[in-house]
């Protein structure tokens, strides 16, 4: 049966397990013997803090995939199988789970929670479903947080807002204006490459018909070259900066936000992406005070210059230090997004609004330049985490990496590129060839507006039913691995792997399949969530499937993911999370 054909776990394992328990008391009872004293079977048990039994045990290990109960103590499993084995050999706690799921504790392998835990506490308007619903709850956030006499104070500012509701992907800053009136207002778009501002707060930055597009950035102007308050890419700094400067009390406050939904859904350990000095010193503030309950693997982000904004943030010797946050990897930005045709292509964009032929996208960095950058990193021993949404960027990222092969040698550093929107059908089996981790965003593989509205005129047919190749890339020897890109989509890792087994919508809200070739199977996916994320935040030998000697790092579901159908995947809920044996979801 193929690997990308969705099965349920077969059933003999329990068989054999009854059969050989059965025969064990069938010796036993033909053999009279007297019972242990008591104190000589209390010395053959071991200690245990929590026996969690009567529980299908899914482990994520090929070699033993499932089990019925697990032993906790002091962190880390100390047994993983049959109940009655675990139960007669420790001693503790025990929880009878009644069938319920248990599995590892998802990975996010990419995931902006500081900013996104700011943003859930700003104006968020992440989730809506129209331009009026976006407009009604701008207009809430202004009622609740009116603006005060202190010039810096008056800002309203979030982010949330869905690119695909308006033309062209391009608000406009009369929308804000009839709310707000004079008040300045920014928010980010749902992409993270697109920013939203309100006339006043154009000029408050003194954004006019006579400002430049900046390098790699775009302002969006109606036909007399007046700003319509759409940024794009850089352009976003013009208004960002003129922005009141987050606190470390908001950062603090953000992560936690962020760690309390994490852990909701199961998540113990997420890739940082994009993390600048002060983001980091909050990671390890919290880590410092015992009160981060996920591992944090951060990726610095990099200036265009080539060097990183800091470089005394890379810590390639964190690698296997066991931290609970670590920074030895390095984030690259090479292109932009296909919503505002700054995604880097191979071939020339559609031109249906007469923009200009011959139009291929933005690479941020010139070939040299990225080709350096990629070989120096992996030489000093850093993981290049690398963003990645047109086909030519994509080409341009496995280059980079396979110069580093040859100026270097081979690595352990796990270089990936994440996102993966269009990849060239000549470049899926280079992923598995050179090493490079797949690091799909799998929930946006379903044919929503931004599909079917921004890209498909942008890119044509043909191009769109290539997109997001998850399959195709597994099959050619390509290890796929799962995040969530959240602040920009959901957090949730269920909704991504539905969304990947079947390629439709997981709300059930947009009809259509997006590339029904490309589904894999949720073996596939729970792995990519799971014990592949593990090995790509170097950390497998303690996390990412439950073995014996491992951190306890698992969760509890409602259901039997493999007794459902995968429609039916995203309705799963996480009933608890532990991390290192300690209970952080319901808390």
């Amino acid at each position: 049966q193929s690997e990308r054909t969705a099965s349920r776990p077969r059933s003999g394992w329990r068989l054999a397990a009854a059969t050989a328990l059965l025969t064990t008391l069938l010796t036993a009872c033909s053999q009279p013997a007297e019972d242990p004293p008591a104190a000589a079977a209390d010395a053959t048990r071991h200690p245990a803090d929590l026996i969690l039994t009567n529980a299908a045990v899914y482990t994520a290990n090929p070699d033993q995939p499932w089990a019925e109960a697990v032993a906790i103590r002091d962190g880390r499993l100390v047994a993983v199988g049959a109940a009655a084995e675990v139960t007669a050999g420790f001693d503790g706690p025990v929880e009878d789970l009644d069938g319920a799921m248990v599995m590892p504790g998802f990975h996010d392998a990419h995931s902006h929670p500081i900013a996104g835990g700011i943003q859930s506490l700003q104006c968020d308007v992440s989730g809506s479903a129209s331009v009026e619903e976006t407009l009604a709850r701008i207009e809430a956030c202004h009622e609740a947080y009116p603006d005060t006499p202190a010039p810096e104070d008056d800002w309203l500012v979030g982010g949330g807002w869905n690119l695909g509701l308006f033309p062209d992907a391009n608000p406009h800053k009369s929308l804000l204006d009839d709310i707000v009136g004079d008040r300045p207002v920014y928010l980010e778009g749902e992409d993270g490459h697109s920013g939203w501002a309100s006339s006043a707060a154009l000029r408050r930055a003194g954004v006019t018909a006579d400002t430049e597009d900046p390098p790699l950035g775009v302002v969006e102007r109606n036909a007399e070259g007046e700003p319509t308050g759409t940024l794009r890419e850089t352009a976003q700094a013009l208004v960002t900066e003129h922005l009141p400067p987050v606190t470390d009390e908001l950062r603090t406050a953000g992560a936690l936000a962020a760690l309390e939904m994490a852990n909701a859904f199961g998540i113990t350990s997420i890739v940082a992406a994009s993390v600048d000095g002060p983001a980091l010193a909050t990671w390890e503030r919290l880590a410092a005070d015992g009160r981060l309950t996920a591992r944090i693997v951060t990726s610095i982000r990099m200036a265009g210059g080539g060097e990183p904004a800091e470089a005394s943030l890379l810590a390639p010797d964190d690698r296997g230090s066991g931290d609970l946050v670590r920074s030895d990897a390095a984030k690259l930005f090479l292109d932009g997004v296909l919503e505002g045709e700054t995604a880097a292509l191979l071939e020339p964009y559609l031109d249906p609004q007469g923009k200009g032929a011959n139009r291929t996208g933005t690479m941020n960095l010139p070939w040299e330049a990225l080709e350096a950058m990629v070989v120096d990193l992996d030489a000093r021993g850093i993981q290049v985490h690398m963003h990645a949404i047109g086909d030519r960027a994509v080409r341009a990222g496995l280059d980079a990496v396979e110069a580093a092969r040859q100026a270097n040698g081979p690595s352990d550093n796990r270089h990936h590129i994440c996102h993966l929107q269009l990849v060239h059908p000549d470049d899926y089996a280079r992923f598995g060839e050179l090493g490079v981790l797949a690091n799909f965003q799998a929930f946006w593989a379903y044919p929503d507006a931004y599909i079917t509205d921004i890209n498909l005129p942008a890119v044509g047919e043909a191009r769109v039913n290539r997109m997001y190749p998850i399959g195709s890339i597994h099959d050619a020897g390509g290890t796929i691995v799962g995040g969530s890109d959240w602040s920009v989509s959901s957090m949730n890792p269920l909704d991504a792997i539905e969304v990947a087994v079947t390629r439709q919508d997981a709300a059930g809200e947009v009809d259509g399949v997006l590339n029904a070739d490309e589904a894999v199977s949720l073996e596939t996916m729970i792995a990519a969530y799971t014990r592949n994320a593990a090995y790509l935040m170097h950390q497998e030998n303690d996390t990412g499937t439950l073995e014996t000697g491992k951190l306890a790092d698992l969760i509890v579901l409602d259901r039997n993911l493999f007794e459902i159908e995968p429609a039916a995947i995203n309705e799963t809920r996480v009933l608890r999370t532990y991390f290192a044996g300690r209970q952080v979801h319901p808390r």
